[in-house]
């Protein structure tokens, strides 16, 4: 989310990417506290005012409003400094404890390593001796069947489904124009985890390409 072009002298500095960090910008909007003031009553010592005033600022411009460890220092944990923050902006905390969660979870899943889904079409080509490693390397990219983003995060269902439907259009306009003469045999689809190979599933084709 982008910077409101409204916010005051004491808001500006702020870049809010959650709607958590934009509620809590407008009260401060609302209360007009300068950054200097929340974190001295946030209980910052003086000689630290202007580290704590950058945590503010990176909290409220973070796109996990700082609960993934972005940003730490001595006194407040990621929670605590929130805690804190919300205490001193006179803001309930408790309603936003399921959002906090979430975020949470968002940044767990985050940290876990996700499998890649790649479906190409299983393709002879008919290489002649003019066929160089460009033209192969080409003709292999060829072969390549697009999947939407997100598509890891789909509930098993919703994935049979796509790749059921990116197979026959992909038949549909390529089946009878495959370079090099080529003639694709069926599909595959490849899962990697860590870009090693933990699983595979082949497709036989479409029924016609005017399906």
């Amino acid at each position: 989310m982008s910077q409101s072009t409204n916010l005051s002298k004491y808001t500006r500095r702020y870049q809010p990417c959650h709607p958590l960090a934009q509620y809590v910008i407008a009260q401060i909007d609302t209360l007009e506290y300068r950054a200097q003031d929340i974190v001295k009553a946030m209980g910052y010592p003086l000689k630290h005012t202007m580290p704590a005033c950058e945590r503010l600022r990176h909290v409220l411009s973070n796109k996990h409003i700082g609960l993934d460890g972005s940003y730490r220092d001595k006194y407040f944990t990621a929670d605590e400094f929130l805690a804190k923050l919300f205490l001193v902006l006179d803001l309930p905390y408790e309603p936003f404890a399921e959002d906090i969660a979430q975020i949470k979870d968002e940044i767990a899943q985050g940290s876990k390593p996700q499998p890649q889904y790649r479906l190409h079409a299983d393709v002879d080509f008919n290489f002649d001796g003019n066929a160089n490693w460009l033209s192969r390397w080409g003709a292999s990219l060829w072969t390549h069947v697009d999947l939407p983003i997100g598509f890891a995060k789909l509930e098993e269902a919703a994935r049979k489904s796509i790749i059921k439907e990116r197979i026959r259009t992909h038949y549909q306009e390529r089946g009878a124009n495959v370079p090099y003469d080529g003639t694709i045999k069926g599909y595959r689809l490849i899962i990697e985890l860590q870009d090693k190979e933990v699983y595979r599933v082949e497709y036989d084709l479409p029924k016609s390409k005017s399906v």
